[in-house]
């Protein structure tokens, strides 16, 4: 994984996209709604970037709450604001498709990370690693690319995100986008089809796996200009999928 590289130069913009993405609230409504109840679980959060689920997960009650990144900045962001905060959350620098065991919890919430899987390899490790850090009745969040989500069909600028380009590239298809930041903050994502990830959800012995639309509301619909979601319904990039044992 190259996103140490990647996210580093833009980690001070990010925080920026996710306070302009309108679609932020609903990513986030979609997680905890499928997330249930977590007051005093234990939540592993990959790819956190700067922290944002670990503290919702800590602000919902979560008794224990580990963030990993592999953007040494963006964890430099999320340490700074949890000592700001004074809220007990661990960060941590790793590529979890390499990642040794933090312990098992009843929480992962893996929000951005499969989609930066460069190999099926690569893609099939970290749900292993992440099977191997679940509790017996652990369930995962995932919030990923859209295996459906075609360029031709829309593009995502409503909701702060280009989309440039998608090539085929052996196993996988790489798709070039930049966030709507100012300047813009350019980034890539693999985008993995269902049977790749059903594949390696199942070697990794999670027999358990369902995907979900992200719930946008009516009063969200309502509460912008006609036409705004439109592409969001469509064509949606975002998809959240959750797996048991």
């Amino acid at each position: 994984m190259k996103d140490n590289i990647l996210y580093n130069p833009i980690a001070h913009l990010y925080e920026s996209f996710s306070d302009a993405g309108a679609q932020i609230k609903i990513e986030t409504r979609t997680i905890f709604n499928l997330a249930g109840d977590i007051e005093g679980k234990s939540v592993l959060d990959l790819a956190c970037g700067y922290g944002l689920f670990s503290r919702e997960c800590k602000s919902r009650g979560a008794a224990k709450v580990i963030g990993v990144d592999i953007s040494d900045k963006m964890i430099e962001i999320a340490k700074n604001k949890s000592q700001q905060s004074g809220d007990g959350i661990e960060f941590h620098v790793r590529d979890v498709s390499k990642m040794e065991s933090f312990g098992k919890f009843d929480l992962i919430v893996a929000a951005w990370l499969f989609c930066h899987a460069e190999s099926l390899e690569q893609l099939e490790n970290m749900f292993r690693v992440i099977a191997d850090h679940l509790k017996p009745s652990g369930k995962l969040i995932a919030y990923t690319f859209e295996p459906d989500y075609r360029l031709e069909k829309g593009n995502y600028k409503n909701y702060c995100i280009n989309v440039l380009s998608e090539e085929p590239i052996k196993e996988t298809t790489l798709v070039k986008a930049e966030f709507l930041t100012t300047p813009p903050s350019p980034f890539t994502m693999y985008r993995w089809n269902r049977e790749q990830y059903k594949d390696a959800i199942i070697k990794a012995g999670l027999t358990q796996f369902e995907w979900h639309k992200p719930m946008l509301l009516e009063s969200d619909i309502e509460s912008y200009p006609p036409g705004f979601w439109d592409i969001f319904q469509k064509n949606c990039l975002d998809a959240a999928l959750v797996c048991q044992r």
